[in-house]
């Protein structure tokens, strides 16, 4: 074995004990490592065969434009007053000015209402391994599926819904809790559902793959 330099700081090989310049990686005796498990990377290497973590996918909720026919209706109504109004009023004062003009409207808002309600007290969200549902607006409500548990995924769309891309999506599931989950007004729904498709194969080939070891 050659000397080392004079002066020069050394080591030895944690499995053969020959000595080495301070330092270094590997023996180049033996090949073996000299680095710290503990410290030889910061990402811990993952086994062969194990699922991936689990990483979200996608979040919604209840869309404004689920509600466009409630919006077109109440358009309609606020027209057909104002025309009713300026026809047939006898005299008009800035009191029946505004008495029609809250009753135009309230249509509309009623509408805003139940739509902000929907969609501040329902949300969805999917990740690789399940698909998690919050109901409430001041208390909460959480419910999880696994997507390994998924029969079917179906999409509902009316003629009004299809012109402004929203739609129902319907879980179907082995769970026993929810065993039919329906997500309303959701914005693009028959990407949400080859979505879930998807992560529903992915999931149950890797179920499947771990089984077989």
């Amino acid at each position: 074995m050659h000397k080392l330099e004079e002066g020069r700081k050394v080591m030895q090989c944690r499995q053969c004990s020959t000595a080495l310049p301070a330092g270094s990686a590997f023996c180049n005796r033996c090949g073996a490592s000299q680095v710290e498990e503990s410290t030889s990377g910061t990402i811990p290497l993952t086994p062969a065969g194990a699922p991936p973590a689990e990483q979200p996918l996608w979040t919604g909720g209840y869309a404004f434009r689920a509600a466009a026919h409630l919006w077109i209706l109440s358009v309609l109504w606020m027209l057909v007053v104002s025309v009713l109004y300026m026809r047939f009023a006898g005299t008009r004062t800035e009191r029946n000015d505004l008495i029609v003009l809250a009753a135009g409207l309230a249509p509309a808002v009623l509408v805003l209402l139940r739509t902000l309600v929907r969609r501040l007290s329902l949300r969805y969200r999917l990740t690789n391994h399940r698909l998690f549902t919050e109901r409430g607006l001041f208390s909460r409500q959480h419910d999880e599926l696994e997507l390994i548990r998924v029969d079917d995924v179906s999409v509902r769309q009316n003629f009004l819904q299809r012109l402004f891309g929203v739609g129902a999506v319907t879980v179907l599931s082995t769970d026993a809790s929810s065993p039919e989950l329906t997500m309303e007004g959701i914005a693009r729904p028959l990407e949400l559902k080859e979505l879930l498709r998807t992560q529903v194969r992915a999931r149950r080939g890797r179920t499947t793959f771990l089984e077989s070891l």
